[in-house]
């Protein structure tokens, strides 16, 4: 059987598991299937529940931490554009387009397009372009994989969102102060969708200490919030924080600076900001740099996004489903076997 032959029965074999091009996500799609957005660079000396994908570099920080609780996606657990250091993946494996230095990848098969020091490769094959210097590849290093990705055009998405959702009319929810409490009360329209109009008041709700939501019955709650600089600690009271993690977007639009240091309830959506967190965020973020101090909770966004544009088309080499992905590279690895028991007997006969 030629090599090319062999590799094309391994993954009819393996069930089609790797996807020419994954199906197209939405925003919401997005939103709902990665719990961490950033554009740029990111520090962490915390944990991401969910799937992660970083632009730039990424320094520190535990990654799919209860993946399996998130919709199904073909991208890897951890995703990231530069390089990566000091990182710890438990779930859905990894994709990194630089070098990798000082990681566990404890579940799921690895990408790196540059090299790797000090990394456990633990969960599955791993690919390594560059060199390898106190690597252990406890499941086989592949001679072979292809390139991988996030989706293409992600941060013009999730820009694109952030204006469309800032076009949007109030539908007269309402916030009303209490001493140093901001009470949040929600008017939805026909679509369920309520929308909070913070940008004449944000700068004395964001003073307040605490906040208290009335959903009434809202499937999504929209905050538009026009501030440049926030830095606040409100308390989400009664539970609020986790009780509208999933159906509320916070959408900072305008924020090129945020600070956030109590627990924190809803979608953070603030594309051109800088973004740091001392507590536990329930939902997903999406930031252009950040300094994480605490964790990203999952919180998939249970609710569609009032967005018109057009669903987000994955290239044809995105990251496939972790198992598919497991499925290819040991298609790979099995291809690399033939090769060498198909090269041995020539070499005996020529000797």
């Amino acid at each position: 059987m030629s090599p090319k032959r062999f590799f094309a029965t391994a993954l009819l074999l393996s069930g089609f598991g790797f996807q020419v091009q994954a199906a197209p996500l939405s925003a919401t799609e997005t939103m709902q299937q990665f719990n961490l957005i950033v554009f740029g660079s990111a520090s962490s000396s915390s944990h991401v529940d969910g799937r992660t994908y970083v632009g730039g570099s990424l320094s520190g920080g535990d990654y799919g931490q209860h993946l399996g609780r998130m919709p199904a996606s073909p991208y890897a657990g951890l995703t990231v554009g530069g390089s990566a250091a000091n990182v710890n993946v438990n779930g859905g494996g990894i994709s990194v387009g630089g070098s990798l230095a000082s990681g566990n990848i404890n579940n799921g098969s690895a990408y790196v397009g540059g090299s790797v020091a000090n990394t456990n490769f633990n969960g599955g094959g791993a690919y390594v372009g560059g060199s390898a210097a106190n690597v252990n590849f406890n499941r086989g290093r592949l001679s072979d994989a292809p390139a991988q990705s996030a989706p293409e055009g992600i941060e013009a998405n999730m820009r694109d969102l952030s204006r469309e959702l800032s076009q949007l009319s109030a539908t007269g929810s309402t916030v009303a102060f209490d001493g140093n409490r901001a009470v949040f009360n929600a008017v939805a329209g026909a679509d369920g969708i309520a929308v909070f109009d913070l940008s004449g008041i944000d700068a004395d709700v964001f003073r307040k200490g605490e906040f208290l939501f009335n959903t009434n019955g809202a499937d999504l709650l929209v905050f538009n919030v026009d501030e440049l600089l926030l830095d606040f600690s409100a308390n989400f009271l009664g539970g609020s924080a986790q009780g509208i993690g999933s159906r509320a977007v916070w959408n900072f639009y305008n924020a090129s600076n945020l600070t956030i240091r109590n627990q924190f309830g809803g979608s953070v959506l603030a594309p051109n900001a800088s973004f740091t967190n001392y507590n536990n965020i329930e939902g997903t973020v999406v930031v252009s740099s950040l300094n994480q101090r605490g964790e990203v909770h999952l919180q998939p966004l249970n609710a569609s996004l009032p967005s018109a544009r057009a669903p987000l088309v994955p290239p044809a080499n995105a990251v496939p489903e972790p198992g598919s992905f497991a499925l290819l590279l040991a298609a790979l690895g099995a291809l690399a076997v033939f090769r060498r028991a198909a090269a041995r007997p020539r070499e005996a006969h020529a000797g």
